[in-house]
């Protein structure tokens, strides 16, 4: 697995009317894991009746082409040629395609049965929230070329990658299946967590990084009911819960099929 494809995340969280909270709803894992493009669902172990349940997509990260070869070249054993890393990286967008395609499953779900409105995102903060929505307007407002000539199909290409690096939430915000994508970020800790360096070379900060995720957390915390979560599967927030006493609270992991398949094959 990819370095960077592996550590990089994506955080939302999916607001609902208390009325219609997955809370009053023994048979939430049940209902999940039937749906079609759900590998499995494993739940941590809580007080009966629990104030909330954090559902956790596994996420698989877009990252520019440029990381993705700065990440591959330090994994390969060889100088690789750009014809085989531009095979490589077009393999790596249609894994991340397929797998956003299965969140925007899960979640059209959840909008149509449980009223979802809201999303909270990881990388959004207070600072970056306007850049966020003048972009998402203008992907709203970019007309798709039909034709298929070279200036054409550039522009399908690039719109393509822009929808995979906004990340599935933000694609259902343009076609107005969702009301708004809220910032999930504390920024001073999502800055501090940041692992790559200077110099380019990943380095975890353990310590920050657990000091982001408790920042998310706290965010979560906030009213009652279901919260979503699209997050690396590298990460597992057992511990976080744990350290911060919170067993009143359900932590769901949920693997779609193209994030099982994409971690066997790597």
């Amino acid at each position: 697995m990819l370095k960077l494809a592996h550590c990089a995340s994506i955080f939302l969280c999916l607001h609902l009317p208390a009325s219609a909270s997955f809370c009053d709803d023994p048979n939430l894992i049940t209902q999940l894991r039937k749906l079609p493009s759900v590998y499995s669902v494993t739940s941590k172990p809580t007080k009966p009746k629990p104030k909330q349940i954090v559902i956790h997509l596994l996420n698989w990260h877009y990252v520019s082409k440029e990381d993705f070869a700065a990440d591959l070249s330090d994994l390969s054993d060889g100088k690789l040629s750009e014809a085989e890393i531009d095979k490589r990286y077009l393999e790596f967008l249609n894994d991340v395609e397929s797998v956003q395609k299965e969140q925007k499953q899960i979640l059209r779900y959840l909008i149509k049965h449980h009223k979802v409105r809201s999303v909270y995102m990881e990388g959004l903060t207070e600072k970056n929230l306007s850049a966020f929505n003048s972009f998402i307007k203008t992907l709203r407002e970019f007309e798709v070329p039909e034709g298929d000539g070279t200036f054409d199909l550039f522009f399908k290409e690039q719109y393509r990658r822009d929808l995979l690096q906004m990340g599935a939430p933000a694609q259902l915000l343009i076609n107005r299946q969702l009301k708004s994508v809220l910032p999930l970020e504390n920024a001073e800790a999502f800055e501090a967590a940041n692992p790559v360096g200077k110099d380019g070379k990943i380095q975890i900060d353990e310590k920050a990084e657990e000091k982001r995720e408790d920042e998310m957390i706290k965010i979560l915390l906030k009213g009652q009911g279901i919260k979503v979560i699209v997050l690396g599967g590298g990460h597992d927030l057992s511990d976080c819960l744990k350290r911060m006493k919170l067993d009143s609270v359900q932590y769901l992991r949920l693997s779609s099929k193209g994030y099982q398949r994409i971690v066997k094959d790597n």
